[in-house]
Parts: structure tokens; sequence; C-alpha cells
């Protein structure tokens, strides 16, 4: 009796089924456009769900660009803040140097005045200490003697005619001048050959 029960629920499902055998016409297009819109509605997001990720790639573009300027301004700001640092330090020194070059000019002053022979020794070692320690900053002595004048660099005080020195050169030094990375810290006063 099972098995006649069984296949009477057979028989009335098929009785709930359409008839395979109806004329149903479907033709090629309106199958592939009904596998399209199946695709289509399982794979593409909603068109405000497009625009949603539209703006916010818009978005991360802006922010983007923003941070690489704002990292390009920060990098300048570095080097500008790097080169003032340096600057303000040279000009620093430059400043410092211009208001102990006249305890120099004493020294030289003295050493020409100073007849014992130990105490011109001991101004002599405290001159090359000075001189030392301007060249630790970077700042040198102007050459004079011997040298062809430049007037950047020297500012003549006397000319004379001196036989066989050819005309231009420095022949005395008065006061010694300096020159820095920044520029001349003094120009050194001098007497050339005419």
């Amino acid at each position: 009796m099972s098995k006649n029960k069984h296949l009477k629920d057979e028989l009335v499902d098929e009785k709930d089924q359409p008839d395979i055998n109806e004329n149903v016409e479907i033709s090629q297009d309106d199958l592939v456009a009904g596998e399209t819109e199946a695709v289509n509605d399982d794979l593409s997001p909603p068109a405000d769900m497009n625009l949603k990720l539209q703006i916010e790639k818009e978005n991360s573009i802006a922010l983007t660009k923003m941070l690489q300027q704002l990292q390009a301004d920060f990098s300048n700001y570095r080097k500008r803040n790097a080169n003032l640092a340096t600057e303000s330090r040279q000009n620093g020194i430059f400043e410092a140097v211009k208001a102990l070059l006249p305890a120099l000019d004493a020294i030289e002053s003295a050493s020409k005045h100073i007849k014992d022979p130990d105490t011109l020794k001991g101004l002599e070692m405290v001159k090359r200490e000075f001189v030392s320690n301007l060249a630790s900053l970077g700042i040198t002595p102007i050459e004079t003697v011997g040298v062809q004048y430049d007037p950047n660099l020297h500012n003549v005080v006397v000319a004379e005619e001196v036989e066989g020195v050819p005309s231009g050169q420095i022949i005395e030094e008065f006061k010694s001048g300096f020159i820095s990375p920044n520029g001349v810290v003094r120009v050194a006063m001098v007497k050339i050959a005419k």
C-alpha cells in the first residue's frame, strides 16, 4: 500500500507541473537577455552604490593630492629652516669676530713696540692662538704682502713707487684683514707699489 501511495503522490505532482509539450515560444534573444539580467543583477552594484564609490574615489584622490602637497611643503620648510639656522650661525660668528678683531689689532700693535724678547714671544703665541681659533670658525687672514691688490679684499692707505716691484703689488700690511665663508669680515689696510 505504501507503494501505491507513493505512485499517487507522483501523479499529483505531475499534474501540478506544466506540460512540457505545450507550445511556448522562447527565442534565443530572450534567453540571452534573461541570462544577462541575472548576471547583472548578481554582479553589478546598484546605481546609487556606483555613485557613492565614484564620490569616495574622488575624495581619496583629493586627499592624496593634499597629503602630497603637505609633505612637499613640510620638506621645503625643513630645508628653509636648516639653511636659515646655518646662515644665522655664520652671521653670529661673523659679528662676534668683528667685535674681537680690535683685540688682535692691539696685540699686533703691542708686538711692534715691545723690545723684550720673552714678552714678544708671549704676544706672538697669543696672536697665533687667536688666529688659529678664528680658522676653526672658518675665518682666515687675507693674503697681503707680495700679492696683487684686490679692491674687494684690500684698502690702499699708501701708494709709493718702488723700483723692481710691479704696480699694484702689496708691499706692506698695516692692519690684517679676514675673510669668512659669508664674505669679507674686514678688509686689510695695505701699502702698494705704484
